[in-house]
C-alpha cells in the first residue's frame, strides 16, 4: 500500500454521496457551506496535506474574505473540520483518500501479476527456451456443478445480496460459511447484513467475511418505518427546510401551501 506522504500521480475515483453531502451541510450557513465544499476538494487534490495558513483560507473564502475567522470558527465548532499539526483535516475525506489509495494499490498489483507473468513467459518463448514454470498455475475451467447451492441459500442470496447490488461478495465463499451457521443464527441475517452495509457505507466487509468474522452477532436490525411514519418524517423534514428558506424536493403549489399553513399554526 502507498505509504504516508507518498502521492499517486493522479487521485481518481473518490466516492461521493450527494445525500450525505446535502444532509451534512444543512446545519451550515451558506458561506460556511461553500467554504466547506472547497476545503473538501482541496484536501482531495492535495492528498490530505492541506495547510492551515492564510493563503489557503483566502482561497477557501474567496468572495467573502472579511469573514474568514467567522467561517473557520463555525466549521471547527460544528465538527466539519479540525486542525492537526498545521493541516486542515476532515475525517471522511481522509478515509476516502485511504480507500482510493488501497484500490489503486490493489489494481497495480493485479496488473503486475497478470501482465508481468505474461511478459516473462513470452520473452522466454521468443528465444527458444521453455516458459517459466516456477510458481506457475495452469488455468482451468470452473468445474463446480451448477447445483452446489441449496434452495434456501439461493433465495437468500437473490434477496439480500444481489438486491443490494453487492459486487464485493463471492457466492461460493459465502456459501461455505453459510453451511457452518446454526439455524438460529440465520434468523434476521438478511436484515442484519443490510443494516451493517448501511452503517458502514463503502467500508463494509464482503458477506463471506461478515459470516466468518461473526459480525452478524453485533448487529441489531434497524426498525423499518411504516408508510405513515415515513410520510410524517418526510413532512417534518420539509417543514424544517421551508423554515430555513431551502427549496424542498416536493414543491407543488398545494403542498407548499400545506407547509406554510402548518408553519403559521406552529410557530417556533
Amino acid at each position: 500500500m502507498l505509504q504516508q506522504g507518498e502521492k499517486m500521480a493522479k487521485m481518481i475515483f473518490i466516492n461521493y454521496c450527494p445525500d450525505d453531502q446535502l444532509s451534512g451541510c444543512m446545519i451550515l450557513s451558506y458561506k460556511a457551506e461553500l467554504a466547506y465544499r472547497r476545503i473538501q476538494d482541496l484536501i482531495y487534490t492535495n492528498d490530505d496535506q492541506l495547510f492551515d495558513d492564510p493563503i489557503i483560507w483566502e482561497l477557501v473564502c474567496r468572495g467573502f474574505t472579511e469573514d474568514i475567522q467567522e467561517v473557520k470558527n463555525e466549521l471547527v465548532l460544528k465538527r466539519k473540520i479540525s486542525v492537526d499539526q498545521g493541516l486542515i483535516k476532515n475525517k471522511r475525506c481522509s478515509e476516502e483518500i485511504m480507500a482510493a489509495k488501497d484500490r489503486h494499490d490493489k489494481s497495480k498489483k493485479a496488473a503486475a501479476a497478470r501482465w508481468g507473468n505474461a511478459n516473462a513467459s513470452s520473452e522466454h518463448m521468443l528465444d527458444g527456451s521453455q516458459p517459466l514454470t516456477t510458481n506457475h498455475k495452469v488455468l482451468t475451467t470452473n468445474n463446480k456443478p451448477n447445483n452446489i447451492y441449496t434452495e434456501e441459500f439461493n433465495i437468500f442470496w437473490q434477496k439480500y445480496v444481489l438486491d443490494e447490488k453487492d459486487k464485493r461478495s463471492n457466492k461460493w465463499d459465502s456459501f461455505q460459511q453459510w453451511k457452518k451457521l446454526k439455524d438460529e443464527n440465520k434468523v434476521s441475517l438478511g436484515e442484519k447484513y443490510i443494516t451493517y452495509r448501511n452503517q458502514k457505507g463503502e467500508f463494509y466487509k464482503a458477506f463471506e467475511r461478515f459470516l466468518s468474522k461473526k459480525i452478524y452477532l453485533e448487529v441489531v436490525p434497524e426498525k423499518q418505518m411504516t408508510d405513515k411514519e415515513f410520510k410524517d418524517w418526510q413532512f417534518k423534514s420539509d417543514v424544517d427546510m421551508r423554515r430555513k428558506g431551502i427549496k424542498t424536493m416536493r414543491w407543488s403549489f398545494d403542498y407548499i401551501q400545506k407547509l406554510d399553513k402548518f408553519i403559521e399554526q406552529n410557530p417556533v
